[in-house]
């Protein structure tokens, strides 16, 4: 049973508010401050948009129970109860975040890092579906195996589990995005930081399919959808989506890499700074044609 309580005090550090428990206990070591809501905001949109106005792939029919595992600040767990009204929504995340919210969607504060069997928050074979989309940053290496089983029994006979993450290693279609670039550096130092001192696992979206097979469900599929940075793409929906995706990365950048750098890697906030704004002037470079890759991947009960 989780021995998380509902926590909302948060710290400052650096000029970007944090959640106490999470930076004491090195969790989710990313901003819950006003930024990083209107990022969470602007990038939900976004990936509706890039998914065709779609909330999930698996074909589940009319769902009557769904739960969202790392809500953030609820607006897919928002979206999804207002979608299916009859649907009973719950939602889990390590910082709480009060929102207003539909009346068939309940909030827990939880730490996905601890087994999801509180039967006061989780119900067994009870889920239509079931979705986990960045929590990455939050999840221990060792845990994901677990995470992945947790969720498979918790699901219904024939329900379907939905996870999304990102691969945080910006892409250039041109070819003109070299190891000597900031954003190439960024991606660098976060993995080091992340993958050595926070033992997290980055690149955990290329392993999702694997991780939904090894933990039995079945008709496992995925895709990979590149959100495109700025506007280069000859598609005018993806264009649009690409011109709106900058502002959103920028802020990535910074939230995924104030603490890490600075308290793992011994940063000052200024040299992080200096090199998040060199990576931002690449993001608005329409010649390089970035990208970043997001992962999806479904599995069935």
């Amino acid at each position: 049973m989780s021995n998380v309580r509902p926590d909302l005090r948060k710290v400052d550090i650096h000029d970007r508010e944090f959640q106490l428990l999470s930076v004491n206990n090195s969790i989710y070591c990313v901003p819950v401050d006003d930024i990083e809501e209107d990022r969470h905001q602007l990038q939900h949109d976004l990936l509706y948009r890039l998914c065709g106005d779609r909330l999930f792939f698996p074909n589940i029919g009319i769902p009557r129970k769904i739960l969202d595992c790392g809500y953030g600040f609820g607006d897919w767990a928002c979206a999804v109860a207002e979608e299916y009204e009859d649907c009973e929504v719950t939602g889990v995340d390590i910082y709480p975040f009060g929102i207003e919210r539909p009346p068939n969607l309940v909030l827990f504060g939880y730490d996905l890092n601890d087994r999801l069997d509180d039967p006061q928050i989780f119900e067994r074979n009870a889920y239509d579906l079931i979705h986990s989309r960045f929590v990455a940053p939050g999840i221990k290496i060792i845990r994901w195996p677990g995470y992945v089983r947790d969720m498979r029994r918790l699901l219904r006979p024939n329900g379907w589990l939905q996870m999304v993450e990102y691969y945080p290693n910006i892409q250039s279609s041109s070819g003109r995005l070299t190891t000597d670039s900031a954003l190439y550096r960024w991606f660098y130092q976060y993995a080091l930081a992340m993958g050595t001192y926070v033992h997290r696992e980055i690149r955990i979206g290329q392993q999702l399919t694997g991780l939904m097979t090894n933990a039995g469900l079945r008709n496992v599929g995925g895709r990979i959808e590149n959100l495109p940075i700025g506007g280069w793409e000859r598609d005018p929906r993806k264009a649009a989506i690409g011109r709106e995706s900058v502002d959103m990365i920028k802020d990535l950048l910074d939230s995924f890499a104030l603490w890490p750098l600075t308290e793992r890697l011994n940063w000052t906030a200024a040299q992080v700074e200096a090199l998040t704004h060199e990576a931002k002037r690449e993001l608005e470079d329409t010649t390089l044609k970035l990208y970043i890759p997001i992962y999806f991947a479904w599995g069935q009960r």
